[in-house]
């Protein structure tokens, strides 16, 4: 008699996010995966756990799972269930909650709790965060760290920081995310959006939500500098929609900085492979997806030495993408003129890292969470 699949409840709150970032990004990118493991036959049986949908009918419903709502809005849910008021519905052999919004168990449940900790970044830059955000994060990582049968973490730097704050070794399983999430580039979008901000030829990219970890003054800073000695002033185009802080108002008025605002991800994916270059330079980061986005179309990367992505999943060497101090404004400027104008070191960072990041499928994350969750029942 085969062996019934196990079922695992999904708890996707950050979905209904205004602002979903980059925990969004791996969420989608794990739902992908999930459906290729179950058209291979090595899936699992998953239902999607979040707040009240918005009136206008509910978006999750297009992950073609089954969704199970509460009749919370999504800020009292995540109230609820730090104080224990709510709880995940019974029935599952795994609750893996994508975030540190991670709904309790009932006592004496026979399910298991995941947790996905991303980052630890309140922990390393408190400045870079709000002080009830700090309060927070660290109150739900110590319910995870205590509740969690296992937590999954994107990177080594990150299950190093969770082992260094006292969580054992053994309950972090690292699962690096997928760069294969964007869809083919909208040509037409993509050059639309270029002519509303202004913008022809080629461009430095970076792509992020704007907050003050993601380091956009010092980026600009750099920027300045360089601008004037560039063989072309090629504008730094900064997509992204806002998080918390006033960071336009941090990069001052700097020629040629261009903020973009949102874009969907098939302009994002345009956007990508009409760039010369990508920066992405944050303070801290769990793992980091834009530099992998870019690579994957041959787009050179400038990148913080914070970022894992490109350097803590392997022995790669040299790093697949130019890398530099995020507190150095000059290594920045230094790695800037580097990444646009070193036609050897482009040559050479567009072939190593296009390889590097195709390598790196939603499809082999999934993998890696089914593995994890069976192991648990």
């Amino acid at each position: 008699m085969p062996e019934r699949p196990t079922s695992v409840l999904l708890a996707v709150e950050q979905l209904r996010r205004r602002v979903p970032g980059g925990i969004g990004n791996y969420t989608r990118g794990l739902l992908g995966g999930l459906a290729l493991c179950a058209a291979e036959g090595g899936g699992v049986e998953a239902t999607l756990l979040a707040s009240r949908p918005p009136r206008s009918g509910d978006p999750l419903a297009s992950f073609g799972l089954p969704v199970t709502t509460s009749a919370l809005p999504g800020p009292l849910l995540t109230r609820a269930w730090d104080h224990r008021l709510a709880h995940a519905p019974g029935g599952f052999d795994v609750v893996h909650a994508v975030s540190l919004a991670a709904p309790p168990l009932r006592r004496g449940t026979p399910a298991r709790l995941v947790v996905t900790v991303h980052d630890v970044a309140w922990r390393h830059h408190p400045e870079a965060t709000t002080r009830r955000g700090r309060r927070w994060h660290e109150a739900a990582l110590a319910r995870a760290a205590r509740d969690a049968a296992a937590l999954v973490s994107p990177s080594r730097l990150v299950a190093a920081d969770l082992a260094d704050w006292g969580v054992d070794r053994a309950r972090v399983t690292v699962v690096p995310s997928g760069a294969d999430h964007l869809p083919p580039a909208d040509d037409a979008a993509t050059e639309a959006v270029l002519g509303r901000v202004g913008v022809a030829g080629e461009f430095v990219l970076s792509v992020c939500t704007l907050e003050p970890r993601k380091n956009l003054r010092r980026l600009t800073e750099a920027y300045s500098r360089v601008r004037p000695s560039l063989p072309r002033p090629w504008p730094l185009l900064i997509v992204g929609p806002h998080g918390w802080g006033h960071v336009e108002a941090g990069t001052g008025h700097v020629d040629g900085v261009v903020f973009v605002g949102p874009v969907d991800a098939a302009v994002l994916a345009g956007l990508y492979a009409r760039a010369r270059a990508v920066a992405y330079v944050p303070l801290t980061e769990g793992y980091g997806l834009p530099p992998l986005e870019a690579m994957r179309v041959g787009t050179p990367a400038l990148v913080s030495e914070q970022v894992p992505s490109v350097h803590d999943l392997g022995d790669e060497a040299p790093a697949p993408a130019r890398v530099v101090d995020p507190l150095d404004v000059e290594d920045i400027a230094a790695g800037l003129v580097a990444v646009l104008t070193d036609d050897a070191l482009r040559a050479d960072l567009a072939v190593r890292g296009a390889a590097y990041a195709r390598a790196r499928t939603w499809l082999a994350a999934a993998r890696r969470h089914v593995s994890l969750w069976r192991s648990l029942r």
